[in-house]
């Protein structure tokens, strides 16, 4: 055990020089280009007890600077009263528009169109999950490229303008953007202020997003390896989503998607790519309690060891080196295994002794890696012009080097707790409760 920990803290180094080098090589700011010519975009958001947040998602839409674009709004059997704010938000009519009946999903007992906004529609369902309720909003999705979105998130003004512009490089089939924490974010005079407030689990989530985003997936942009589109705010072309199928009713159906149209590429020896946008952002409601953050991930976990158990056996074969390796190693050996393999080598300095200064030295390079990573991803933050303040990113250093020694342990426990729980068979939608406060409208 000993050994494979010096192993994997061996590939852990070689796997975060890459996290330190590629971003700031390759990360180049696209400038909007608004003579563009807009391809029809369908934003498909599906919706499961979601009457505090989805006026929020709602209001977000009013101000797009996008004009060829429809928004499709999936309930998908709300035990609480979604159905009828939607009513009130947008003053329902049944329309007639039939589903391409090209993938399989639960009766849809209505489909309406909005009297206020002519680009917004709601699919009325019968429950069948979050994939379930996608499948749905694609085979009634009237537009070449499909958003998916989380209920509880706000597109930032441009996004739209950004996702389309990528789209118009014909090698790129699918994309993600940037998921940024809404709370502290606010709007003031028409432009989005944000600040790094609230309480230490939500700055936590707040650092998180920004590493996980601006240096993780930028990096795997870089080699057509990306992981997993994050179903907060995915793009895809419609049609590469009916040639896959469509989404599985799975715990994780955003990994699951990702790594089915990787799969797909590779079998037709097709060359297009899978790609982040960094320029193309929106904003969620991150949990803001330990409760609520422990359903979330554990869900996460939950996921990324069921696409684990499907994919393993079938990576060398059927993916490209580069998605092996970030799915496998960066992945699976470094998301979870050493999760265990940490938690025993302490349980073995603890209970047994050991050479306290190796893991001192362990300790040292863990803070130095850290650090050097924070700062890269702050970096980028900024060059991607968000609107923290200086000493918000000061604070925000600082609290890092703070949460790796809490909140960091914190998710090491979840992901060896989501692997066991797996086994439970749950595969609903892992629902955490939103406030619906915090708005960037």
């Amino acid at each position: 055990m000993q050994y494979f920990f010096y192993v994997t803290t061996t590939v852990f180094l070689v796997f975060q020089l890459l996290y330190t080098i590629v971003p700031l090589l390759f990360s180049k700011v696209k400038k909007l280009d608004n003579n563009l010519s807009e391809k029809s975009i369908s934003v498909l958001v599906p919706a499961y007890n979601e009457e505090l947040t989805i006026a929020n998602c709602i209001k977000a839409m009013e101000g797009l600077n996008y004009g060829n674009h429809e928004v499709i709004i999936i309930n998908d059997g709300s035990k609480d009263d979604t159905f009828r704010r939607l009513h009130e938000l947008l003053e329902l009519e049944p329309i007639d528009r039939k589903p391409d009946q090209k993938l399989a999903y639960k009766e849809i007992k209505g489909i309406y169109g909005s009297k206020i906004y002519q680009n917004i529609f709601v699919i009325d369902k019968l429950n069948g999950g979050k994939a379930d309720s996608l499948n749905a909003g694609i085979d009634c999705a009237q537009s070449d490229i499909v958003i998916t979105l989380d209920a509880d998130s706000m597109l930032e003004v441009n996004s739209l303008k950004y996702v389309n512009q990528y789209f118009h490089d014909k090698d790129i089939i699918a994309l993600g953007g940037t998921v940024k924490i809404v709370q502290g974010a606010q709007k003031k005079n028409g432009v989005i202020v944000e600040q790094f407030a609230g309480k230490g689990i939500i700055k936590s989530q707040i650092i998180n997003y920004i590493h996980g985003f601006y240096v993780r997936k930028l990096t795997q942009s870089v080699f057509n390896s990306i992981v997993v589109i994050s179903g907060a705010f995915g793009a895809f072309y419609k049609e590469i989503l009916i040639q896959v199928n469509g989404f599985r009713s799975t715990v994780g159906e955003d990994i699951d998607i990702t790594l089915k149209i990787h799969e797909y590429l590779k079998a037709n020896k097709l060359k297009q790519k899978l790609v982040y946008a960094p320029e193309a952002v929106c904003y969620t409601e991150c949990p803001e309690n330990i409760p609520n953050f422990y359903k979330q991930r554990i869900r996460w976990q939950k996921a990324f060891v069921d696409c684990i158990l499907i994919y393993w056996s079938k990576l060398s074969e059927k993916f490209s080196l580069g998605v092996s390796l970030f799915f496998a190693i960066d992945g699976f050996v470094l998301g979870t295994l050493t999760a265990f393999t940490t938690i025993f080598y302490l349980l073995q300095i603890a209970l047994f002794g050991g050479d306290i200064i190796q893991a001192l030295m362990m300790l040292s390079i863990t803070l130095i890696v850290n650090a050097t990573q924070i700062i890269i991803s702050l970096y980028l933050c900024k060059k991607y012009e968000s609107s923290y303040a200086f000493k918000d990113y000061l604070k925000m250093f600082l609290f890092s080097q703070y949460e790796l020694l809490t909140y960091r342990n914190l998710l090491l426990y979840l992901n060896i707790v989501g692997t066991f729980k797996y086994f439970d068979n749950d595969e609903g939608w892992g629902y955490v409760e939103r406030k619906g406060v915090a708005t960037i409208s």
